[in-house]
């Protein structure tokens, strides 16, 4: 266990930690007993990044405090920059992915909700983001596209298909981020999905933000509507879509143009999310993630009527099963 844990514990009054699988992330969880709020959470950063690298650490912090007055986040009861830990309030177990799955009836009211946290990044917290702030000055820019990318190609393709993906979508993925780039103008959370969302209280909380940046106005949607964890039914997909056409006062037309753009850049970019976690850290709850996001390409491609993209995503959807099927 990692030696920073019982500073942080006996500097806190905590004790009894019970490790949490955690994210996609190299951070680490705990749950401990606290002595005044029950319990809470431990999360150990891992060590800093080189120089001139993003500092997930220090990002999370700066984000919480620009975050709090306007969504909910967990609250940081303390933090030690020097062993690069927090202690945060325990928000329970109760992802939206859980709740949905345990309660399907409540579908539209939790789609209303993500809506209006769509909306809030779109709006006020674009509006209100100082313009030096370090996540306005970081973007989905070409460089960042094509690390994606290549995540993909190499996590995906490579090692979860064991094959490599045709010349024809490099040569598409490439038009896609060409046409996304100087969509960049507003504040994105990255990933927004029903795992980075808990039920407190009757109400929604953001985890994992440390990585927003400037993206273009439908990416949030974009993860959300076409989720690697959960399938929305009609009505809540409405719903999710009016709520951030509403507040940027956009047409359907215009929506779906740039939806169509961002929803096949974050789904590749997630699949390559998923092989490596599959295939690296052999974390098996990820599986269901995979033939799901591909079923949402063969959509994408299905509504811009790209026949070979149809085509090639089927035979795609097959292989996968087939590949986890005999793991």
């Amino acid at each position: 266990m990692d030696a920073r844990l019982d500073t942080v514990l006996e500097r806190w009054g905590c004790r009894d930690p019970r490790p949490l699988s955690g994210d996609a992330g190299a951070r680490q969880y705990f749950r401990v007993d606290h002595p005044q709020v029950g319990t809470a959470l431990v999360v150990l950063y891992p060590p800093a990044p080189a120089e001139g690298l993003d500092d997930p650490y220090f990002d999370y912090r700066a984000l919480q405090a620009y975050l709090d007055p306007v969504v909910r986040v967990p609250t940081t009861l303390q933090h030690c920059d020097e062993h690069r830990a927090m202690l945060l309030e325990d928000l329970g177990d109760e992802t939206l992915e859980r709740r949905l799955t345990l309660h399907p009836e409540e579908e539209e009211r939790w789609a209303a909700a993500v809506a209006e946290l769509l909306g809030a990044w779109a709006g006020l917290l674009t509006q209100g983001a100082p313009n030096r702030a370090f996540f306005m000055l970081r973007a989905f820019d070409r460089p960042k596209f094509d690390f994606e990318w290549g995540y993909c190609r190499d996590h995906f393709f490579r090692d979860f298909l064991q094959k490599d993906p045709p010349r024809w979508l490099d040569r598409l993925m490439g038009e896609v981020h060409g046409d996304l780039e100087p969509r960049a103008r507003h504040l994105a959370h990255r990933d927004f999905h029903v795992r980075n969302l808990m039920v407190r209280g009757g109400h929604l909380v953001v985890l994992d933000f440390q990585d927003a940046r400037r993206g273009a106005a439908t990416y949030d949607l974009a993860s959300i509507l076409f989720d690697g964890y959960w399938d929305w039914s009609s009505e809540p997909r409405r719903l999710l879509m009016e709520g951030l056409r509403g507040e940027l006062d956009w047409s359907e037309r215009l929506l779906w143009e740039e939806l169509n753009l961002s929803a096949l850049q974050r789904n590749f970019k997630a699949l390559g999310t998923f092989g490596f976690q599959i295939i690296h850290r052999r974390k098996a709850h990820f599986a269901p993630a995979v033939p799901r996001t591909l079923r949402h390409i063969l959509g994408h491609f299905q509504r811009l009527n790209h026949g070979e993209g149809v085509l090639q995503t089927e035979h795609w959807l097959r292989l996968a099963e087939q590949r986890l099927l005999g793991r």
